[in-house]
Parts: structure tokens; C-alpha cells; sequence
């Protein structure tokens, strides 16, 4: 039967084998409160990193969306002037074909207008020597009718080109557009 003596020895040894279970569980502890300051650290730059891809992802943003509005007013600018291209040329369609039009026309005339020259001055001289007469009465008239055209011009004949207007854009009026030039201050930054 067991006595008091080995009874206290029995609970002396379970106290021992209670505090190296205790000392081990306290240096469990310990390199678990070391494990969780670690985890801490990783927390914080992970947090960190987070912090800066917000403030990338901001700038970019913000930097698009300049690009965004540039590119509108791009394209309104490019389309008046792709407007005020259509007519140029189709003024420059019109200028070329009145140009081509009055070279034919003008190298026709020479021809005739020479020929009536020659033609009118022969007729001229010879109906002056047979009616006297006729070359006074028609040197007469031809007096009245400059005094007459003093007072009462003719209507002058009608141009033979009419230039018609080609279509014009309205004015374009439009400004850039104000942009930042530098993206968000660290004041706006998320840390």
C-alpha cells in the first residue's frame, strides 16, 4: 500500500513533469508572439503595397481620363477640319475647271477676233470710198448713241461663269480642352 511519502513523491514528480510541460509551452509562446510580430510586419507591407497600387491605379486613372478628353476634342477638330478640306476642293474643282474653261475660250477668241480685224477694217475701207454718204450718216449716228449711253447706259451682259458657293463649315470655335499636367497631389494619395 502506498504511503504518504510516496504519495507526495508521486505528486512531486507530475509538479516536475507539469512545469517542463509548462517552461515548453512558454517557449511555444514565445516564438509564436515572434511568429505573429512577423505576421504583423507582413501585414504592414502587404497594407503598404496596397496603399501605393491604390495611388498607382488613381494616376492611372486620372491619366486616362486626360487622354480621354484630349482625344474628344481631337476628334471634333479633326472632323471640322476634314469639313473645310471638302471645301477647299471644291473650290479648287471650280477654279480648275473656270481656269481650263477660259484658256479654251481665250484661245478661240484670239482666232476670231483676228480675223474680224482684218476682215473689218477691208469692209470698213472699202464701203467709206463707194458711200460717202452712208460713212457720214453712220459717223453721225455713232455720236448720238455714245450721247445717249452717257445718259443711259446699257445693261451690261451677264458674266458667263457663275460661280456657285461651294458648302463652309461653321466656324470652328471649340478651345482645347484644360488638362492637368500633373497628376494627383500626395495630398490626394491613400495611404
Amino acid at each position: 500500500m502506498a504511503n504518504a511519502g510516496d504519495f507526495y513523491n508521486e505528486l512531486k514528480a507530475a509538479h516536475d513533469e507539469l512545469t517542463g510541460v509548462n517552461a515548453r509551452l512558454d517557449d511555444v509562446k514565445g516564438k509564436l508572439d515572434a511568429v505573429v510580430a512577423e505576421l504583423d510586419n507582413v501585414e504592414s507591407a502587404v497594407n503598404a503595397v496596397r496603399g501605393e497600387l491604390v495611388n498607382v491605379n488613381q494616376t492611372l486613372q486620372w491619366g486616362f481620363a486626360q487622354l480621354i478628353t484630349v482625344g474628344q476634342y481631337t476628334n471634333v477638330a479633326l472632323a471640322q477640319n476634314d469639313k473645310q478640306n471638302d471645301t477647299m476642293i471644291c473650290l479648287l474643282q471650280q477654279i480648275s475647271n473656270n481656269t481650263c474653261r477660259i484658256l479654251n475660250e481665250a484661245h478661240l477668241q484670239t482666232g476670231l477676233q483676228t480675223e474680224i480685224e482684218g476682215s473689218s477694217k477691208e469692209l470698213a475701207d472699202l464701203y467709206a470710198a463707194t458711200h460717202a454718204e452712208a460713212a457720214l450718216t453712220r459717223e453721225r449716228e455713232e455720236a448720238l448713241r455714245r450721247q445717249v449711253e452717257e445718259c443711259c447706259p446699257p445693261k451690261p451682259p451677264e458674266p458667263a461663269c457663275q460661280q456657285q458657293p461651294c458648302p463652309a463649315p461653321d466656324p470652328f470655335q471649340q478651345q482645347p480642352p484644360q488638362v492637368d499636367t500633373q497628376p494627383p497631389g500626395e495630398s490626394q494619395r491613400i495611404n
